[in-house]
């Protein structure tokens, strides 16, 4: 009896989202006699991209496709594809950007790493179902006419998700480069500041309306208003929405998404469970890890604590910002964030897309966090993030990694399990990491900092983390 390819499709939790011109329906067939009705849509190197009937579309591997099923795509692969002359605002849309953002009527439909060279920036995560690329800019780039400090462009499951720009803001602003971190600020500062966010709003607006067409500003709807507090202005283009927001006292960003038709549909709270279990990586060594979460880099200002957050929602399917979290944690000049007060103001976002937060009141080891860790679930992690410590932890993963087998490393740790005993807290270094990984074998954990790819994946013996723990950690449940 034949098995339905869709279900195992299903059952493993992947679904892949994309534009294509339609087509008609047929049936597909793997290697091993699953099938599934469904309608092509485009193909590469390694992958086809197939649409069923009630317009979920699926990615399958070349290699398990049938013979007839190849021969099928090499024939529509090879056959022109129509094209449509640009609508009109591509061009003064370009030219307001100062970016040779749209090559034509849909970015979404665009290869995430094209967008990202013709932006020039650089990769910040490359894992699978998500790739992030960003850009801190020393000197401000003119866009919209107002200078943008930050560019960053998102893509879920092979297709761009977000470009966000971060425009005036106080992390930024040079009339506060010398106050430190919870600094009160001068009333005249702060004045100028708050001229500075209203000007620049109304100048993106006016530029953004005199580049798109007549009637693209739409009024926000309430429930647009409740998830994005402050001044807000929206602007549609094809299908893509325009977002620019100022959060009082903080900064002007401009976010560009899908628009509503064009947006992927919600995952359900079991393709959510089925995806997050699917990503838990086993190794020979008898690491288990969750080796694809998405890198957000901290960047200049110290913002460890909302990136970390932003790492940890994007990869459990909430949508977050890294300086909308820093908003939401009071994070001060140069960095510190309340983390109690961003829990709080998490709460209600975390709540409304069908998570909570948990906390877990446990001492960290492999013991206690093998159930999330199995489960896909990253762990925010309060700790002392002391200079002793970051030496030891970089020093032990580099011999770590050079290692290979079970037994090889399980004698390498025997060897240090005293590492870590004269480590501890120490003043200033408050910090947040995720734990990622466990070794039941050798008694170690894994964690990663936000702090760019080369920080991704450090591991210690687990009475070392406890020695720097503060004793809180975090989890999303579903």
């Amino acid at each position: 009896m034949r098995r339905p390819l869709l279900a195992l499709l299903l059952r493993a939790g992947i679904l892949f989202f994309a534009h294509a011109a339609p087509a008609s329906p047929r049936t597909w067939t793997d290697r091993d006699g699953r099938t599934v009705d469904a309608e092509f849509v485009r193909a590469d190197a390694g992958s086809v991209v197939i649409r069923r009937a009630d317009g979920r579309e699926f990615t399958l591997s070349r290699d398990r496709l049938s013979a007839a099923d190849l021969a099928f795509v090499d024939d529509q692969s090879a056959k022109p594809t129509p094209t449509e002359a640009p609508p009109d605002w591509i061009g003064p849309l370009n030219r307001a950007l100062g970016q040779p953002l749209f090559a034509d009527a849909s970015l979404w439909d665009d290869p995430p790493a094209e967008v990202a060279r013709r932006l020039k920036l650089r990769p910040e995560s490359i894992t699978p179902g998500y790739e992030s690329w960003r850009a801190y800019l020393r000197r401000p780039v003119p866009l919209l006419d107002v200078p943008a400090y930050m560019l960053a462009l998102r893509a879920e499951d092979a297709r761009v998700a977000e470009l966000s720009v971060l425009f005036t803001n106080r992390g930024d602003d040079p009339a506060f480069a010398a106050l430190e971190s919870y600094a009160i600020v001068p009333p005249a500062k702060l004045e100028t500041f708050r001229a500075a966010l209203a000007g620049d709003f109304e100048k993106i607006r006016a530029t953004l309306g005199a580049a798109l067409p007549k009637g693209s500003e739409l009024a926000p709807s309430p429930a647009q208003k409740r998830a994005n507090p402050g001044e807000l202005a929206l602007f549609t283009a094809g299908d893509h929405l325009l977002l620019v927001q100022s959060l009082p006292d903080w900064d002007l960003a401009l976010r560009i998404l899908p628009a509503e038709r064009a947006a992927p549909p919600r995952l359900s709270d079991d393709q959510l469970r089925q995806r997050l279990r699917a990503r838990v990586t086993r190794r020979d060594n008898a690491d288990v890890i969750l080796d694809r979460i998405p890198m957000v880099d901290q960047g200049p200002k110290g913002y460890c604590v909302p990136a970390t957050f932003e790492r940890l929602l994007r990869y459990s399917g909430i949508p977050a910002d890294l300086y909308d979290l820093a908003a939401l944690g009071g994070t001060g000049f140069g960095g510190g964030t309340s983390v109690s007060k961003l829990l709080e103001s998490l709460e209600r976002t975390v709540r409304q897309n069908g998570r909570r937060l948990e906390t877990l009141r446990v001492s960290p080891s492999p013991a206690t966090l093998a159930r999330y860790i199995d489960e896909g679930r990253p762990i925010l992690w309060s700790l002392s993030s002391t200079r002793a410590f970051n030496t030891l932890a970089t020093a032990y993963s580099r011999e770590r990694a050079a290692l290979s087998g079970a037994e090889a490393l399980k004698t390498w740790v025997a060897e240090r399990r005293r590492l870590g005993s004269t480590l501890g807290p120490e003043p200033d270094s408050a910090h947040l990491c995720l734990l990622i990984g466990y070794n039941r074998v050798t008694g170690e954990l894994a964690f990663s900092d936000s702090w760019g790819p080369e920080f991704a994946e450090r591991w210690l013996p687990a009475s070392a983390i406890q020695a720097v723990s503060s004793g809180e950690l975090w989890t999303l449940n579903f």
